[in-house]
This record gives structure tokens, sequence and C-alpha cells, in this order.
């Protein structure tokens, strides 16, 4: 029988190692999620994976622990998310073994290890929180990082909060990687779908739920004779009334239509869509309109109505 050479020894050796290797380099291609929580029943990950995709799995909590596993072509948003929860934990997940320690009161506290994506995108959150101008700040950094991918997640999330101006300046400036993520293609699609309601621009002919349950639209009620004061307020706002009782006492001197909006005359609340296609995310808000149509001014405060008129 012949004698293996020191060739054919290196060779066996480099066969061992590669069945070693092999499962554990199949194993840093896939995500393992080990969690813990207080609830029972059902637990959802989704994972927000390109474009336009979402992907949907469920596990069963199992004394209190629950464990999730797949594969992901990169660092991609992901969320936790449970009926009992007011709102879901969004994290970012990678092909890695991750453990959460779930707060389903406050997901935002949640415990998570393991993935370095999320360590990078709490850190930016940080950053962005301790601003002395978070606005400023968020500016600046889109535009020497377009291509980060944790932006369009950013200005979507904080859409509410954020300028509108400084959101139509943001978002067309994401690039590479960042423009093949779920929330670049809502943030673009927001774009399409929303008129850009600013001073100087044409007021869009929305529809809003007047007092008496109706549907109205602004076109039917607008002074084509002068300007108008659109407010939007609430039943329940006492500095809403304030602010109508004094528009009310300018408009008997001057050419001023008056049309105010309660939210809650409207079964859809807050989640009316011409709060979203005007921009209105406090109260009162007022948009001055002139007898063309034009907006002359936005957010406009009680005090400034007679320098503005």
């Amino acid at each position: 029988m012949a004698r293996p050479t020191a060739l054919t020894k290196l060779a066996v050796r480099g066969l061992v190692w590669l069945l070693v290797l092999l499962p554990l380099a199949a194993g840093a291609q896939r995500y393992e999620i080990s969690g813990e929580c207080s609830l029972s029943g059902d637990i959802t990950l989704t994972i927000f994976d390109g474009d336009s995709t979402t992907h949907i799995h469920t596990a069963r909590i199992d004394r209190g622990l629950f464990l999730f596993s797949g594969r992901v072509q990169g660092p991609v948003l992901a969320s936790l998310s449970h009926p009992s929860m007011r709102r879901p934990l969004y994290f970012y997940l990678e092909n890695a073994v991750l453990t959460i320690a779930l707060n389903a009161t406050r997901p935002e506290t949640s415990l998570i290890k393991g993935s370095r994506s999320n360590s990078e995108y709490r850190y930016l959150l940080e950053q962005i929180d301790a601003a002395p101008d978070p606005s400023d700040f968020l500016r600046d950094y889109v535009q020497s990082n377009p291509d980060d991918i944790y932006i369009p997640f950013i200005l979507h999330s904080r859409m509410q909060s954020l300028d509108e101006g400084l959101l139509r300046q943001l978002v067309p400036l994401v690039d590479e990687a960042a423009k093949h993520t779920y929330h670049y293609t809502l943030l673009r699609r927001w774009l399409r779908e929303t008129p850009t309601v600013s001073e100087g621009g044409e007021m869009p002919d929305f529809s809003f739920v007047n007092e008496q349950h109706k549907q109205v639209k602004f076109s039917t009620v607008r002074n084509t004779e002068g300007p108008t004061l659109i407010i939007v307020g609430a039943s329940w706002c006492d500095r809403c009334q304030k602010f109508v009782a004094r528009a009310q006492r300018i408009a008997k001197k001057r050419t001023l239509g008056i049309v105010y909006i309660r939210i809650d005359d409207s079964p859809a609340g807050w989640d009316a869509p011409f709060l979203k296609q005007l921009s209105v995310d406090h109260l009162p808000y007022a948009i001055l309109v002139d007898a063309q149509g034009h907006v002359q001014a936005r957010d406009v405060r009680d005090w400034e109505l007679d320098g503005l008129l």
C-alpha cells in the first residue's frame, strides 16, 4: 500500500477544514433573532426589503421567548409588532446573530445587540436629537452623506415634525444605495402625490368636512373678491376659538373671507387627507389665500393678520 505523500496529507487537511468552515460561512449569510418579552401569542417580524417590498414572518412566543431566522441581502430596516403594542419596534437587521429584549410599552427603549447597522442607526438618531437645531444637523448630514441607507427612514418617520420645504429639499439629494430602500419609495410617492402648498404658489382645491358634517370643496367657499383666511382648528381647542374670534372682528372692517375647518367634524380626524395635503401639523393653523387663489402666507399667527392684510 502506497504511503500518503505530504501533498496528499495537505489536501486531506484542507478538505477537513473546508467541511468545518462551510457551515460557519453559510451561517454568516443568515440572520437569527432571539428575543424575550412579556407578551404572549404571535409576534410579527416585517422586513422592508428593497424598493417597495415587505416580507412578513410570524413566530409564537413561548414562555416569553421568540425566535426568527432567515436571510437578507444586506442591512435593511425591520420591525417587530404585536397586537398589544401601540407602535412597532423599528431596527436595522443584517445577517448576524441578534438578541432583543423587547419593551412592549416603550419599544424605542428595547435593548438590541448583535447588529452593527442598528448601532450606527441609533447613534445617528442620538446625534440628531442632541443637536442644537436638529433640522440644521439633518440638512448638513444629508448633504454630506446622501447615500446613507438610514436617511430615507429617518426623513419619513419625522415628516410631521420637519418643515415641508426642508423635506422637499432633502429627498432629491438621496443617492446610490439609499435610493433602493423601501422608505425612499414612499418619500418619492409623497412628493408626486402632494402638491406644493408654498407661499406664492396656487392653493389646491382640497375637500373638507364642514360644521354641518358635509363634504365641501374649498373652491366653493373661497372669497373671490378679496383674501380668504383658512383656519384649521378643533371644537375643543380654546386657542382656535380665540383665533377665529379675532379674525371675525378683523373681517368686519375688511374684505376678508374666513373658512374655519374643525378636524373633529370629520370622522377621519387627524387622518383627513387635506391635512397631509396642506402640511398641517398643529392647531390652530392658518393659511392666507389672496383673491386670485395664491397662497399669501402659511402658519399665520393671529397677531400677524392686520399687518398681512
